[in-house]
């Protein structure tokens, strides 16, 4: 178990600070494919959300995808999502990380709950300062509760939810410039059971 938690030591950091704000400009889409990238198995986005094409990013490592406030429009002749005021961005990061053979997932999550200290990520973003955190272990997924100041003084909102997709670690970062409904979370709690389902 020691040589678990020193392979997860170096790349728990990568996985906690992965997901960075990012908008783009163009279309917009209510769903996503799994895995990213490829029209496999499509899972439609929580109500009020859509990916943006145009933000998402990919490493050799990861892929992120950008998911923002949307609307849904009809025009008469065909349906189509258009953006509205930004209050919620949403990041789901894919990464290459594989559970390993002899540990379960449910382990393997509790280990990396476990490399989180929250007084380790107060330096880690400079003009930013953490002043609160909590973190709680649920059966398929554990998340990770704080706010954060930004240069401007505006106080931000941030959940990441780590899980597994296809036996690989799977990093949601949900950022709100208010404070977010209980709704939200829930409907992306949801989401996050949708796609840690085993794919047939």
């Amino acid at each position: 178990m020691k040589n678990l938690s020193k392979m997860l030591g170096g790349f728990y950091l990568l996985l906690f600070l992965s997901g960075c704000l990012s908008i783009g400009s163009g279309p917009l889409t209510n769903s996503i494919s799994i895995p990213p990238g490829q029209f496999k198995v499509q899972h439609k986005l929580p109500r009020g959300f859509c990916l943006d094409r145009s933000a998402n990013s990919f490493t050799g490592l990861r892929e992120t995808l950008v998911v923002t406030n949307c609307i849904e429009v009809n025009n008469g002749d065909k349906l189509y999502f258009s953006r509205r005021p930004v209050d919620t961005i949403v990041n789901i990061t894919f990464t290459q990380s594989r559970v390993p053979k002899k540990i379960s997932q449910k382990k393997y999550l509790s280990e990396i709950a476990e490399q989180i200290e929250f007084k380790k990520f107060t330096a880690a973003f400079r003009n930013k300062k953490l002043i609160y955190g909590e973190k709680k272990l649920q059966n398929k997924f554990f998340y990770v509760n704080f706010q954060m100041v930004s240069a401007s003084k505006r106080k931000e909102f941030v959940r990441k939810y780590f899980f597994l997709v296809d036996n690989k670690v799977v990093v949601m970062t949900i950022v709100s410039f208010h404070k977010p409904r209980k709704s939200t979370y829930s409907s992306f709690e949801s989401f996050i059971k949708k796609l840690s389902k085993p794919s047939s």
